[in-house]
Parts: C-alpha cells; sequence; structure tokens
C-alpha cells in the first residue's frame, strides 16, 4: 500500500462518509415511526452512498486504470456482501444490544470502511491485472 494512497483513501473516505451519514440521517428523519427505521436507514444510505464511494475511488482514491468491467462487478460484490454484514451488525447492535443508533452507525461506518478499503484495494482495484483478465 503507498502511502499517497492511503491519504487519498482517508480523504475521499471522510467525503463519502459525510455523504453516507447525511443520507442516513435524512432518510431516518423521514421514516419516523416506521419498524426496523435504522436498519432501513442503513441499507438505503449505503446502497447510495456506495454508488458514490465506487467512482470516487476508481477516480480519485486508486487513480485506477483497472477496465470498468472488472472494477465494478468486483466494487459491487464487495459493497453487497459489506452490505449484508453490516446490516446484521446494525440490527444487533440496535434491536438485541439496544445500543443508540448513531453509536452503532458510527462502529459499523469505521469498522467496515477498513474491511472495504483492503477489499477495493485487492479485488476491485488490484495494481495489476492477470494478461487473462485484461484481453
Amino acid at each position: 500500500m503507498e502511502k499517497d494512497e492511503f491519504k487519498r483513501f482517508v480523504m475521499i473516505g471522510a467525503l463519502n462518509t459525510a455523504i453516507f451519514y447525511g443520507l442516513y440521517e435524512g432518510l431516518y428523519f423521514l421514516s419516523s415511526g416506521l419498524e426496523h427505521r435504522a436498519a432501513m436507514s442503513w441499507v438505503l444510505a449505503y446502497s447510495l452512498g456506495s454508488i458514490i464511494a465506487h467512482s470516487t475511488h476508481r477516480l480519485v482514491t486508486f487513480n485506477s486504470s483497472v477496465p470498468i468491467e472488472h472494477s465494478l462487478p468486483m466494487a459491487v460484490g464487495v459493497y453487497g456482501c459489506t452490505l449484508i454484514l453490516s446490516t446484521i451488525s446494525e440490527v444487533v447492535l440496535i434491536e438485541i444490544f439496544d445500543w443508540h443508533h448513531r453509536l452503532a452507525w458510527i462502529t459499523n461506518a469505521a469498522s467496515f470502511g477498513i474491511i472495504i478499503y483492503i477489499a477495493l484495494r485487492h479485488l476491485a482495484f488490484p495494481t495489476r491485472l492477470s494478461i487473462k483478465e485484461t484481453e
């Protein structure tokens, strides 16, 4: 991992996290009175935020020349898997352990952010693709 790349990840990650959090809070506010509103807001905000995150990480963080035909499906897989796992975590923390929804949000965002960085770097935006994958 190059030092400048990690700095870019932190800067872009902070921007993406702010967007994600804004979406989450807006959806949480709008879903007042609905059952499982924190989890529902998490899923929708995460899904929308992932679209933005893929673009910003592709263009800025990793400055990637990996073909979109490779990076997009891999990123969708990364974001899809982490969406499922983080939503389960969100429900467990809030509905079983009775955590405040914002504490669960920050815990999940920080924990899964690290996992996402590692997975994107190695799966969606590898430093090299095999010859077979680039043909």
